[in-house]
């Protein structure tokens, strides 16, 4: 009896704890913690895992300050209105790292020391830091000055398809190590696996030098006075100078010397364990407040938010050894499902994208707003610090500074590129843009305006070509207009080959390399405008298919303080009143004419980055190109089946709003009081009555009204 009696105290309890583990809607984990507690803050789990395998659609995981070196993988959905959240605890600091530390270091000759250690990740991932720091691959010539966008090549005397001739290599056998190559056209660089060597001659195995990207990256083209540069690495023998490391794979060592030459301290330096920090696999996953290191984060689902988080040295490595291409997909954040909004995030290092938003994957209808990009793209690839491929995207309110390439990429339809801050881009490339894109046959129907973009030009190896915004190959349906481009070394604008139906109003260019320019190269252009601009250097593109009217060019600044970068107009200057009033674009204005450039004389004074003032007095006229959505974040899904979901800014006045449904002809056809329907800054309403069609919803408050087109299935 006395058995039976503790035998069915233990299911009572276990029975109690389950139910109550069950029951709950926030679940704790800590550094101390274990798996078999029972999750509360005084009662912690130990791993990420563990919280996931109990959570259901409204719980939230709250992580204690520490680090951590489990990756979040959350591999189940929340639901609209009712996330998983995953958010650092209150005042605390959270690390979730994709690397461990390396210690036991012991003299393998000079200042070089070593230790073992099994590097499992992918040979172009392994990376080594030393004190937070990102440290070189062994490599000649030497990274000397330490700074990652000056390149440290060696010119070649000439090459081709699978060799470099080179002078001076140090005289031992290279072959098994890399190639860095960027030619003299330095528009991009690849990288190859180095089969012979000699003293000035380096084999390699092989590209095709007759097709793109090869061509013209090659050492046969003579560009900028030079044929290309390179520097080799990933030998041991190449390991003689501070900072650098090299792994044998075969004995498991790894080799490091110190920038001081001294043995690694305990707990200094540390490797790539893995490639992500995080992966979002399902929809509805919120990540707040969180630290991430040496590692990416992949959003795979639908529906999700990253907000607030900081991820550092996000993707790291080479190139890719077998590309056909000049770019790759690795990025810091990989945004690889639709209705996705990043949020006023950091991201700082990465040897290729940011931010990635990617066609393929249909990760379309996502925001990125508000965050610090800075540090991107060491490969001087096609990569980005924020390149985004999909449709309806919205790129508001960021500040980018320092790339290899491209400031900006947005080549997906109906998309918004606003209020962004972009500095010091094209540090390693030339023939690119602060703002670039690629064209097809399509018209983009995108809306690139009030931005700052400034402050590029390539490294004198690569030429002057970095442009200001560029509308590259066949680009069309683009408006731009109330943006600023200033200190650029190339065009303000560049369009090239079948350019149709872009439109350049009211934009301030100043010490451009030129205003505007375009290599036609035997294309058809037609049905462009330029009208209401300001340059204070250059001409402006005239030739077939573009009406240039009503801009002005001047070397005499009609600006407050040009040089200080304050762009609104002075009184009665040249600028003011002698604009012409656009057909299909409102524009507020003072006087009695529109202002010519990026300012309106006693308008707003606008201003770009993540604590951007909006311009009040500037919107397009015709809603299916552009939505203004002043307090709309995002609508989802579209198309909708039975329901959707409005996710409202932070920002939003609920009080007294409401949606109201319309069919395309205009007749309304459902009504909610908002109040009634949100949750937190989430709002779900019921359309099963609807019929299918196409629909246009509105929010109406005191403050604003918002529309936005939807399709029911």
């Amino acid at each position: 009896m006395k058995n039976n009696y503790y035998n069915v105290l233990a299911i009572l309890f276990f029975i109690n704890a389950s139910v109550a583990l069950m029951a709950q809607s926030t679940y704790y984990v800590a550094t101390n913690g274990s798996d078999t507690n029972s999750g509360t803050a005084t009662s912690p789990f130990k791993t990420f895992n563990k919280a996931v395998s109990l959570m259901t659609p409204g719980s939230t995981c709250i992580i204690k300050g520490g680090v951590y070196n489990e990756q979040l993988i959350v591999n189940k959905d929340g639901s609209a209105g009712n996330y998983l959240t995953f958010k650092a605890a209150a005042g605390e600091t959270v690390k979730i790292k994709a690397t461990k530390y390396i210690n036991g270091w012991q003299n393998h000759s000079g200042n070089i020391y070593k230790t073992s250690v099994n590097m499992t990740i992918d040979e172009r991932f392994r990376n080594v830091y030393h004190n937070g720091e990102h440290m070189d691959l062994a490599r000649w010539p030497n990274n000397e000055d330490n700074n990652r966008f000056t390149v440290d090549c060696k010119f070649i005397d000439s090459g081709g398809s699978n060799y470099f001739v080179v002078p001076d290599v140090p005289n031992f056998d290279w072959t098994g190590g890399l190639v860095y190559y960027i030619g003299g056209h330095s528009g991009t660089s690849w990288t190859r696996k180095i089969t012979n060597s000699n003293a000035n001659r380096i084999e390699h195995v092989g590209v095709n030098i007759n097709k793109w990207p090869f061509d013209p990256h090659n050492p046969t083209i003579l560009r900028n006075g030079h044929r290309g540069q390179l520097y080799l690495f990933n030998k041991l023998e190449a390991l003689d100078y501070g900072r650098e490391w090299y792994y044998n794979h075969e004995t498991k060592t790894v080799f490091f010397q110190t920038a001081d030459g001294t043995k690694p301290k305990d707990n200094s330096v540390e490797y790539a364990t893995h490639k992500f920090t995080a992966e979002l696999k399902g929809d509805y996953i919120r990540i707040e407040g969180i630290e991430f290191f040496g590692g990416s984060v992949k959003i795979r689902g639908g529906f999700n938010i990253f907000e607030n988080n900081k991820i550092i040295h996000g993707s790291e490595g080479f190139d890719n050894l077998a590309s056909t291409s000049a770019g790759v997909g690795e990025s810091a954040i990989e945004v690889l499902g639709p209705n996705t909004i990043v949020r006023n995030c950091i991201i700082d290092h990465s040897s290729a994208n940011g931010i990635s938003v990617q066609n393929w994957a249909k990760a379309h209808n996502s925001i990125i707003e508000k965050n610090t990009i800075s540090n991107i793209d060491y490969l001087g690839i096609h990569a980005t610090p924020i390149r985004s491929t999909a449709n309806n995207v919205k790129v508001l309110k960021n500040k980018v500074v320092n790339s290899g390439r491209d400031g900006i990429y947005v080549s997906g339809d109906n998309c918004e590129v606003a209020y962004n801050d972009v500095s010091k881009a094209q540090l390693i490339n030339a023939d690119s843009g602060v703002f670039y894109t690629v064209g097809n046959n399509d018209l983009k129907r995108t809306e690139v305006h009030h931005n700052w973009f400034h402050d590029s030009k390539p490294p004198s190896y690569a030429g002057t070509k970095a442009a200001g915004i560029y509308l590259d190959n066949n680009s069309k349906g683009y408006v731009v207009h109330h943006n600023v481009v200033w200190n650029v070394s190339w065009s303000g604008y560049q369009v090239n080959w079948a350019n149709w139906n872009l439109d350049f109003f009211h934009n301030t260019l100043w010490n451009c390399g030129q205003a505007m320019a375009s290599w036609v190269n035997g294309y058809e252009q037609k049905n462009n405008r330029v009208y209401n601009n300001y340059s204070n250097v250059g001409d402006w593109f005239d030739g077939t298919g573009f009406d240039v009217k009503d801009n002005l060019i001047s070397a005499t600044s009609p600006f407050t303080d040009a040089n200080a970068q304050d762009f609104t107009p002075l009184t009665s200057s040249a600028v003011v009143d002698n604009g012409v009033v656009v057909a299909g674009f409102s524009k507020s204005f003072n006087g009695s004419a529109p202002d010519l450039g990026a300012y309106e004389f006693g308008g707003t004074k606008w201003t770009a980055g993540i604590d951007a003032i909006e311009d009040t007095g500037a919107t397009l006229s015709n809603n299916d190109v552009v939505v203004k959505e002043e307090g709309i974040g995002v609508l989802y899904p579209n198309p909708v089946k039975d329901k959707f979901s409005i996710l409202f800014n932070d920002t939003f006045n609920f009080k007294e709003a409401s949606v109201e449904i319309y069919s395309i002809l205009g007749a309304r056809v459902a009504s909610f009081e908002l109040n009634k329907f949100i949750e937190g800054s989430i709002a779900t309403f019921p359309i099963n009555d609807l019929n299918a069609g196409n629909y246009v919803v509105k929010v109406v408050s005191p403050e604003v009204t918002s529309n936005k087109i939807f399709v029911k299935e």
